[in-house]
């Protein structure tokens, strides 16, 4: 692990624990912790003391084929996201909370710009963070104890857990849910040969696919809270 990983993950535990206890009413520290990430990111980037390669974010070889990876990957989580719904409707009797998202079924303009929102918080700085700083720091240092493949998956499971606590603030059903699909973007971001750029791509496709269909209303959750 890197000192810029080492001073990032300390960062992120923090935030993470914070927004656990806070998770209620997390918006600010939810938000703000995030940005607060990716800015110190950005300056190490400044200062070189880590690179775009380290981060995930280097340019792909083929632009083609990442894309190809993010689509056909989204396809198989379309394909398991009622499954992740089963498992956790079994697991917690109460519903997600999704009021947050419900300014997103009263314009297309309000729809346009949740979805632009979703790309940068979800698509980008939540792929950089979960991904790109602490999959790559737990999977670089338990490789000095574990074989690869061990260490690949301790990485994806524990950057799965922080998109859990992340989305605590929508309902226990939903954290569930989401370290669920989390699980398949870190295996994305694995076998991509640690390629950000496809796993940004296949979120933020998800993410549009599921705001257009809970704006329309034919989501399962769509008209929950609706008064």
């Amino acid at each position: 692990m890197t000192s810029f990983q080492l001073h990032e993950v300390l960062l992120i535990a923090v935030w993470l624990a914070l927004v656990a206890i806070r998770y209620r009413k997390s918006t600010l520290v939810l938000t703000g912790g995030m940005f607060a990430v990716g800015l110190y990111a950005m300056f190490a980037l400044i200062e070189h003391s880590v690179s775009m390669r380290q981060l995930g974010l280097a340019t792909p070889a083929s632009w083609l084929a990442t894309l190809l990876y993010s689509v056909g990957w989204l396809a198989l989580m379309l394909a398991y996201s009622p499954v992740a719904d089963w498992i956790a409707t079994r697991l917690v009797a109460k519903p997600p909370n999704l009021r947050t998202f419900r300014t997103i079924q009263q314009s297309t303009a309000k729809l346009v710009l949740g979805i632009v929102v979703a790309w940068l918080l979800g698509g980008f700085l939540e792929e950089l963070i979960l991904r790109g700083i602490v999959l790559e720091a737990v999977e670089a240092t338990m490789a000095n104890a574990f074989p690869i493949a061990i260490a690949a998956v301790g990485a994806i499971i524990v950057a799965a857990l922080g998109a859990g606590i992340l989305h605590l603030y929508q309902g226990l059903r939903a954290a569930i849910i989401i370290a669920q699909l989390s699980i398949l973007f870190g295996v994305l971001f694995v076998i991509s040969g640690h390629n950000l750029w496809s796993v940004i791509l296949c979120h933020g496709f998800y993410d549009t696919i599921a705001f257009i269909r809970f704006a329309r209303g034919t989501s399962r959750y769509s008209q929950l809270d609706a008064s």
